[in-house]
């Protein structure tokens, strides 16, 4: 028996509609290169791409830039809108289908495509992955980066049955929250900078270069979503080889996610 993530898309599609902008470190090729490393955004160049789950269209916005031949886009909520209005400059390259990674129905057509920080989201992911795989080209490449198990023990045992609470507050009251945590967090950088402590890399690679306005963004979406999984190396790896790929690369990115790159 499958399992309906529409409150998960949801919950995203309404986040969206507030956290609208795109500007920043948070949206720039600056974080979109750390994030996929070691892949090279060059090669996309006169190639047909595919991005699952583009939200708000940060980064839609990114690989436009690098002047491929057309993007397919894939988002099933309301934030659909919202990547047009961000993109609005490079619509005539886009094709926006307004439908889940398991209902993605294209084949042999996607050079390269691009899912950051969504997989993780999707209960079904089997059935998203195959369709991927499905949608891609002989030795088309599968770009990804997921929450990782590793290096988020300490983290998961307290936010885990904190997110059964937050994923439950009317939005303004998680927002208050946020901003609370916000601060935490701020003080907690401070002190990763003198100790070795959990998320050390992640917060002075990427947290502390962020918006206040983009932190609060951050910890919302780590509150919020109705369905968010931890994969272990092992699960990341399963998951594509059951789906056909074969892996050339994984990257345990600032050691608290995985960043994967897989070939048809």
């Amino acid at each position: 028996m499958r399992i309906d993530h529409t409150e998960s898309y949801k919950d995203f599609g309404e986040q969206f509609l507030v956290d609208s902008k795109i500007d920043g470190y948070f949206g720039s090729q600056e974080m979109l290169n750390h994030t996929i490393k070691p892949f090279d955004l060059r090669r996309l160049k006169g190639k047909i791409v595919m991005e699952v789950g583009c939200g708000s269209g940060r980064i839609l916005k990114n690989l436009l830039e690098c002047e491929p031949k057309k993007i397919i886009a894939v988002e099933p909520s309301v934030a659909i809108d919202v990547a047009k209005r961000n993109n609005v400059g490079g619509l005539k390259k886009i094709d926006f289908d307004n439908i889940k990674a398991e209902e993605i129905n294209r084949y042999d057509e996607i050079d390269f495509c691009f899912s950051i920080g969504v997989i993780h989201h999707i209960p079904n992911a089997d059935i998203a992955v195959k369709n991927i795989y499905n949608a891609l080209k002989k030795d088309g490449e599968f770009v990804f980066w997921v929450y990782g198990y590793e290096g988020n023990e300490l983290y998961l045992a307290i936010f885990n049955n904190l997110r059964r609470i937050t994923r439950a507050l009317p939005d303004f009251m998680l927002r208050g929250l946020c901003s609370v945590l916000n601060l935490l967090c701020s003080l907690y950088i401070v002190l990763v900078k003198v100790f070795p402590l959990p998320l050390k890399d992640y917060m002075l690679n990427g947290f502390q270069k962020m918006t206040w306005e983009k932190r609060n963004y951050v910890i919302f979406d780590q509150l919020n979503p109705s369905y968010a999984k931890y994969y272990k190396k092992s699960e990341v790896e399963s998951l594509l080889s059951n789906a056909g790929f074969s892996i050339t690369d994984i990257t345990h990115t600032d050691s608290y996610s995985w960043t994967v790159i897989a070939k048809k």
